[in-house]
């Protein structure tokens, strides 16, 4: 599927191609077979380029025995583990398009999101992020019509859904390759993400490697590196700073599902460069995570505008890379100036070592952040259900943030968070949305955001009068069994105090 620029004259991709991201994965098993591609010790294979080649290959075979058409759209829920990164390579290979959802939700997210594209089939973990995505994908597949197959990495799949973890230890019955790959190929749709509201944003595979190229080279990531990928596939900083540099630049990747601090220690004793989320610094460095590690370049992903909301922390002797997406729209990635200032969201073109410019961003006479450029959408998905983004005449598209243009030194101070979005975490939601959830699980309130350490900011929901009180706990149980996700339970829950009268 190759969707058309909305603007007749987009800035030019500097890094545009005519191999897919698949077919990069293909050379780099031709030029250095018995090289490390992964480094995950939970993998039932050799992590060779040449054995992760192959493990794609059988999963593609049995995509591609779905029959469910060209271009035909799956979910897909794996967090951060190495499946999620062989299960994208497979579906390209198979002619299909991975629909990325967020680990943390839940059935209702998932159903809408799995709408709003038109999904035909979904592949998700059974268990993950304290919870059952498997079961939540059957239980999507059960309301939607169109979504024909489920299939499951991990164990006890449920009733209906189709295991994968035996074929990344089995032969593929051939080469893996589609037949008939036009030559624009690259150019057509890849991945899709989704901004608040389920509204569906549509990547090409040379989008996505113009959305790694700016963390790769700020942070020097080159092809005998250890690259350790803690962040969510199924958003711009997981895309930016895992899957595509690992794959441009023949790395040796290291996609870890978080769990506990020792874990996450230990997955990054070899790693030469770490993608964190940016908010969980502080807490890092406060509890020794790397004392004795020594990463070249630690990538920091922040939601904007996280970085107003947090101190600037540093590794000693690491590059800092801060690697900044606004929404689903942009992502900017630059090394500090300094350990206690971070990196800018340019003002204008913005060009690293010196390349053609991968995005353009400016701002409205009412504040409005608009950006543009080969890390951005350039196009609108034609979504069967929900709300779609929205590109002007030349190109530029509105970020939902609100910014200062500060000429003088070529950059943007951001203002307060998204213009009408709540921000938990990787996870973004609308007010209404939020509100709605609320709604459906019998609780009358409305909510707004309280910061937090880690997740950046957490629900608080206040009480209406006359609503009957409940603790955090108990309004996020209700959710659950609603079929909402951890994101939307609350923090903390007030009272709304009545009005005085006359």
């Amino acid at each position: 599927m190759r969707l058309h620029a909305a603007s007749p004259d987009p800035m030019p991709n500097p890094v545009a191609g005519i191999a897919t991201l698949d077919e990069v994965l293909s050379h780099n098993a031709f030029r250095d077979p018995d090289g490390r591609a992964l480094s995950n010790a939970t993998l039932p294979f050799r992590g060779t380029w040449r054995e992760t080649n192959r493990a794609v290959s059988a999963l593609a075979e049995t995509f591609a025995g779905w029959r469910l058409g060209p271009d035909a759209v799956v979910g897909v829920q794996l967090g951060s583990g190495p499946e999620a990164a062989l299960t994208c390579l497979a579906l390209w290979r198979a002619g299909l398009i991975a629909a990325l959802l967020p680990l943390p939700w839940r059935r209702r997210e998932m159903t809408a999101a799995l709408a709003a594209v038109g999904a035909q089939a979904v592949v998700a973990r059974t268990e993950a992020a304290g919870g059952r995505p498997g079961e939540s994908a059957c239980e999507a597949a059960f309301e939607l019509d169109r979504l024909r197959f489920v299939a499951t990495f991990g164990p006890d799949a449920p009733d209906g859904a189709t295991p994968l973890d035996h074929l990344l230890d089995s032969a593929a019955p051939s080469a893996g390759e589609r037949p008939d790959r036009p030559d624009d190929a690259a150019d057509h749709v890849a991945v899709i993400t989704f901004d608040p509201a389920a509204t569906p944003i549509a990547r090409s595979h040379n989008e996505l490697v113009a959305l790694g190229l700016a963390p790769l080279l700020a942070g020097r990531l080159g092809g005998g590196d250890r690259l350790l990928s803690t962040l969510d596939l199924a958003g711009l900083p997981g895309l930016a700073t895992g899957l595509a540099p690992w794959l441009v630049t023949r790395a040796t990747a290291t996609f870890h599902q978080p769990s506990t601090l020792e874990a996450l220690i230990e997955a990054a004793r070899d790693a030469t460069h770490v993608a964190l989320p940016g908010r969980i610094m502080e807490r890092l460095v406060a509890d020794g995570a790397f004392e004795g590690l020594s990463p070249k370049a630690v990538f920091a992903a922040w939601r904007a505008p996280e970085p107003r909301l947090s101190a600037p922390v540093a590794v000693p002797g690491t590059e800092m890379v801060d690697v900044i997406a606004l929404g689903e729209i942009a992502l900017v990635a630059s090394s500090r100036a300094g350990p206690a200032r971070f990196a800018a969201v340019p003002l204008g073109p913005f060009a690293p070592e010196g390349l053609a410019p991968l995005i353009e961003t400016r701002v409205g006479p009412d504040g409005r952040l608009y950006a543009r450029g080969p890390v951005c959408p350039a196009n609108v998905f034609a979504s069967p259900e929900g709300a779609a983004v929205a590109i002007d005449a030349e190109g530029f598209v509105e970020t939902g943030f609100v910014g200062v243009a500060d000429r003088a030194a070529g950059r943007v101070m951001l203002g307060g968070r998204r213009r009408g979005a709540l921000q938990v975490g990787g996870v973004s939601v609308t007010q209404v949305e939020a509100e709605r959830a609320f709604a459906a699980a019998g609780i009358d309130g409305s909510v707004d955001l309280q910061d937090d350490p880690v997740l950046g900011a957490r629900l608080r929901l206040t009480l209406k009068p006359g609503a009957d009180a409940l603790s955090a706990d108990a309004a996020a149980l209700a959710l659950e069994e609603a079929g909402f996700g951890p994101a939307l339970f609350p923090r903390a829950v007030v009272a709304e105090p009545a009005r005085r009268t006359a």
